[in-house]
Parts: C-alpha cells; structure tokens; sequence
C-alpha cells in the first residue's frame, strides 16, 4: 500500500518536465514560455512565502495541497497553480511514446468499474471538459475504490481540504484556463 507522497514524488520530478519533447500535444515554444514565466512565477511566488512562515517552509509538495485553503488567495493560487503544472507536465507524453492508446490493466479495470467502459469515461470527461465555464481543472480522481470526475476553480486541486468540493486522489488533470483554448489545442 503505497503513500500519496510517495506516488507523487515517483512522478512529480521538476528536474525532467523541461526535458519532455510534447510534440504535437504542447509545441516546444509554448512549453518553454510555460515553464519559464507561468510555471516559475508559481514557484517563486511559494518559495517567497515559505521563507516568511515556518510551517510552511516544512511541508512538502502534497501537504501544501493540504493545507492551501489556509493561505490568502494569491498563495492558494500560487500553490495550487505550482502543483497542478507540474502534474500535467507529468502525465503528458508525445503521442509517440505511447504504447497503446487505451487503457491496460488495473486503470482499464478501474474505468469500467466506474464507468462501465472506456467510452463511457471519454463520454463523462467530455461533457465536464464542455460544461467548465470559469478557468479551472477538470480532473479525473480516485476516492474509495473508484474513479470519478470532478471540477476545480482557478489552480485549486482536489488535493484541496476545505477548497476542493470532492477531494481525491488527482489520476489525470485537464487545465481549462483560457490558453488551453488557443487553435493550437
């Protein structure tokens, strides 16, 4: 039975998102702008506060998911925003280092669990994709045994306490924020 913290830091690894050729589901442009200004304003914006509040100078990456609803809106955004990018850049791959392009094994099992196939999961993470109006996420999380689908406003994450409508565990995220709109997309 493995931890949250230790799932995510066997994925959340800063040091290889910039090195991701995404090609041609994120151009290498975009990518690098991305990470360069949106991604590291995040950063800093964390690391300045860390430096002002001890306790938050010890958490790490999953436990300041945890306790953002505590922090004023600028620093939610900006933990949240950290968080939320580097678990895209972390789920995304070239479409060409993908092996199949469906579900196999305990995630296949899990979506037709849940939704009763893998069409019917397309089915349901569309029509939440389309119904999102303001910028936020749409997430695909697991919570007690099963997948679902839930929403977030702005950078908030279902990792969120006291923010997040549902939380759980984030399995994929979807940034609907208005770039994500662009014709490249």
């Amino acid at each position: 039975n493995i931890s949250l913290q230790a799932l995510m830091k066997a994925y959340l690894d800063f040091a290889v998102v910039p090195k991701k050729d995404l090609e041609p589901l994120f151009d290498s442009n975009s990518h690098k702008l991305h990470l360069d200004v949106v991604h590291q304003r995040y950063m800093a914006v964390v690391e300045e506060a860390a430096m002002a509040d001890e306790d938050l100078m010890k958490e790490d990456l999953i436990e300041t998911q945890e306790t953002a609803g505590f922090h004023d809106a600028p620093l939610r955004l900006a933990i949240g925003g950290h968080f939320n990018h580097l678990f895209l850049w972390s789920i995304l791959e070239n479409t060409n280092a993908i092996a199949t392009k469906e579900p196999v094994g305990a995630l296949k099992e899990a979506i037709e669990k849940s939704f009763n196939d893998y069409n019917g999961f397309k089915e349901s993470f569309r029509k939440a994709v389309e119904s999102r109006v303001l910028p936020g996420w749409v997430w695909l999380g697991y919570k007690d045994g099963k997948l679902l689908i839930t929403q977030t406003n702005n950078e908030d994450n279902p990792l969120m306490h006291g923010v997040a409508e549902i939380q759980c565990v984030p399995v994929i995220g979807i940034d609907l924020w208005e770039h994500a709109y662009l014709a490249q997309y």
